[in-house]
């Protein structure tokens, strides 16, 4: 690619200068330098942008890498602490179901007490007397 650029430069840009276009021969010049210019320009910056990009997806790389090794040396210590996570929790939970085991066998006794209602006057009884 660089090889055609440069041909394209070097052999093929002065041919333009001769070709006859209509453009008066005092601009000529000025025309020419100005678009081998603006071409320089964007070849330029093209360029720019290429290594910026390459630079940053190297930096990305890099990054990630990092991040991964990060991850693997707390994977160890995680699955440590999972450990001790799943003891606590069970233990919690076998003392909360005990405590409320406790709490079932506790017989309480009250005394009810029934409302008057026409169903338990004796007043109102079928035996005759």
């Amino acid at each position: 690619m660089k090889r055609i650029i440069q041909n394209f430069f070097f052999l093929l840009a002065p041919l333009l200068t001769f070709a006859k276009t209509g453009i008066p021969e005092q601009d000529r010049g000025l025309i020419y330098n100005t678009t081998v210019t603006g071409i320089l320009i964007v070849i330029f910056a093209l360029t720019v942008v290429a290594v910026g990009v390459g630079l940053m997806s190297r930096l990305i790389r890099i990054n990630t890498e990092k991040k991964n090794a990060k991850l693997q040396d707390r994977g160890s210590a995680a699955e440590e602490a999972d450990d001790t996570v799943i003891a606590i929790a069970t233990a919690l939970h076998l003392e909360i179901r005990a405590q409320a085991e406790d709490q079932k066998a506790i017989l309480t006794l009250r005394k009810a007490l029934r409302p008057f209602s026409g169903w338990n006057n004796k007043a109102y009884g079928m035996r005759e007397r």
